[in-house]
């Protein structure tokens, strides 16, 4: 048995939603299945991956975030801005 995780995005009315579950399953095939029937909602995007020690808390919102542009990962540094304000 191993335990799996799963990464949800999906539309809410108009909002971006993310959901992370857990799921035990022998392999991907049947963690893949189960997750597919308990999904958030009807319209959705999911990853289906082990679990390792790679993965850190937020992971997904982060990306989901950027992909939607609410955040963007590469601002400029302020200790580097030129002295009429231009980045």
């Amino acid at each position: 048995m191993q335990v799996w995780i799963v990464e949800y995005i999906y539309d809410d009315d108009g909002a971006v939603r993310i959901n992370t579950a857990n799921i035990r399953a022998t392999d991907y095939e049947t963690a893949r299945s189960f997750a597919v029937a308990n999904a958030p909602a009807p319209d959705f995007v999911m990853s289906v991956r082990p679990q390792s020690e790679e993965q850190f808390l937020g992971q997904t919102v982060i990306q989901a975030h950027e992909m939607t542009g609410k955040i963007v990962s590469d601002l400029p540094d302020p200790e580097h801005e030129d002295e009429d304000g231009d980045f």
